[in-house]
């Protein structure tokens, strides 16, 4: 494996521990994050979800996602998210299609 992969994976590493604490600090109501793989070469993520409510783990998959900048402002966008669940896909493609969210700052470190 060469340097710049080896620091990339590291990089996917320290995030995913990062992205895992956040969740269970902000969100740890809805239920724990059990499973999260960043690949920041592809630009892709995979979570396992166990929800409070849901018999089954939740499995989502973003297929692309891109950092933007603007007026000094970090913006995420999230495209080609499919869920294991066929309703949080409708309401992910109702809301969230072409939409970008401000995130803190750290997370274009992380990313």
């Amino acid at each position: 494996m060469s340097l710049p992969r080896i620091l990339s994976h590291a990089k996917d590493k320290v995030a995913q521990i990062g992205i895992r604490f956040w969740f269970r600090f902000k969100l740890k109501r809805l239920g724990n994050m059990t499973s999260l793989q960043i690949d920041s070469n592809n630009k892709t993520i995979r979570i396992e979800l166990e929800l409070k409510g849901e018999s089954a783990p939740i499995t989502v998959n973003i297929g692309r996602y891109e950092l933007s900048e603007q007026g000094g402002k970090t913006y995420l966008r999230l495209d080609g998210i499919q869920t294991s669940r066929e309703w949080i896909n409708i309401l992910l493609d109702q809301y969230l299609k072409r939409r970008s969210f401000e995130v803190p700052e750290v997370v274009k470190l992380a990313l």
